[in-house]
C-alpha cells in the first residue's frame, strides 16, 4: 500500500476526515487480483497520520483489512504503552508497525529502536533549552527495546522502519533471529520531489542484497517497491499516488556472511592496511 497521506496540522484530522482516509485505504487494500486469490500479507507504510494503535476506529478498519482478506495485515501506526512514574501515569509513545491476524486481532507491534535524532526525539534536551521554540517541534518518541522478528503465522517478519535502513550492522540482527523476509515502512513525503526517495530505496537495496532476503517496502508517497535477495528491484508504485501493487516474493533462512558476522571482513581489511601502512612508513636501514 501506498497511502499518499499529504503532511497536515493536527487540526485538519477531524473524525471524518480520518475515517474517510480509512474507508478509501481499505477499498485498496481490498481490491480483488486478476485470479481472485487473496495476498498472504498486506502492509501499510509509515505516514504522517494519527493512526494510533490503541484507537477503536484504527483497530476496526485494520482487523476488517485482515479479516475480509483473511490474511495478515501490518501497519504503520503510533504505539502507545502506559507506565507509572512516581506515582503518575505517563503515557509512552512509539512509532510502530502493528501485525493483525486473519482473525482481525492486533496480536503484536515493532517499535521503532533507532530513532531520528531532531526529528523523532531530541538528544540531550536539557542541554538545549535556549532553543525550546524549536526544539519543541520535534518529536517525543520512546525508542522501542527489541528487534525480535515479529511472528505472522509461519512466517518470521524481520521489520525496519524509515531510517533505519542505513545501519546494516542492526538490520542483519533481524535475520540472525530468523527473520525469513524484511519489511520496510517508511515516511519519505518529507523529502518532497529531491533524489533522497531514490537514495533511500538504494540503501534499502544494499539490506537485501547483505542478508539475501526479499525486501517488501511500503512507503506513504515513494519509493513503494519489492526487492528481490539480489538487490533488483522487481516492482515499484508510481511516485505521489495513492495506490497499491501486488507483488511476488520468498522466503529464505541461510545466513549470508554479513548476516553472520557483520562488518568483520571490514575490520579485517583496515587492520590489514594499517599494518602495511605502519611498514612502508618505517625508516629503511641502508645496506653496504
Amino acid at each position: 500500500m501506498q497511502e499518499n497521506i499529504p503532511i497536515l496540522d493536527g487540526a485538519d484530522w477531524t473524525k471524518d476526515y480520518l475515517e474517510a482516509t480509512l474507508r478509501d485505504l481499505t477499498a485498496i487494500s481490498l481490491k480483488p487480483t486478476e485470479n481472485g486469490q487473496h495476498p498472504s500479507l498486506i502492509v501499510w507504510p509509515e505516514s504522517p497520520s494519527p493512526f494510533y494503535s490503541n484507537d477503536p476506529v484504527f483497530r476496526d478498519a485494520l482487523g476488517n483489512v485482515a479479516k475480509q482478506a483473511n490474511t495478515w495485515v501490518l501497519a504503520g501506526s503510533l504505539g502507545q504503552r502506559n507506565a507509572m512514574h512516581s506515582r503518575e501515569m505517563e503515557s509512552a509513545i512509539y512509532n510502530s508497525g502493528s501485525l493483525f491476524n486473519p482473525q482481525g486481532e492486533l496480536v503484536t507491534r515493532y517499535d521503532k529502536v533507532h530513532l531520528v535524532p531532531f526529528g523523532e526525539y531530541v538528544p540531550f534536551r536539557r542541554l538545549f533549552f535556549f532553543a525550546a521554540g524549536l526544539t519543541e517541534q520535534v518529536g517525543d518518541f520512546t525508542p522501542g527495546t527489541s528487534r525480535a522478528p515479529l511472528q505472522a503465522g509461519e512466517a518470521k517478519l524481520g521489520v525496519f522502519i524509515c531510517y533505519e535502513s542505513i545501519f546494516g550492522d542492526e538490520i542483519r540482527h533481524l535475520t540472525q533471529q530468523g527473520a525469513d523476509v524484511l519489511i520496510n515502512i517508511s515516511n519519505d513525503g518529507w523529502y518532497g520531489d529531491t533524489s533522497a526517495a531514490w537514495q533511500h530505496l538504494n540503501m534499502v537495496r544494499m539490506r537485501a542484497i547483505e542478508n539475501h532476503r526479499w525486501i517488501l517496502r511500503a512507503t506513504n508517497t515513494g519509493v513503494t517497491a519489492a526487492i528481490n535477495p539480489y538487490g533488483r528491484v522487481t516492482a515499484a508504485a508510481p511516485r505521489h499516488q495513492r495506490t497499491s501493487i501486488r507483488v511476488h516474493f520468498g522466503y529464505e533462512n541461510d545466513l549470508t556472511f554479513y548476516a553472520r558476522y557483520g562488518d568483520l571482513f571490514a575490520y579485517a581489511c583496515a587492520f590489514i592496511t594499517a599494518i602495511a601502512l605502519a611498514l612502508s612508513l618505517r625508516p629503511r636501514v641502508a645496506v653496504n
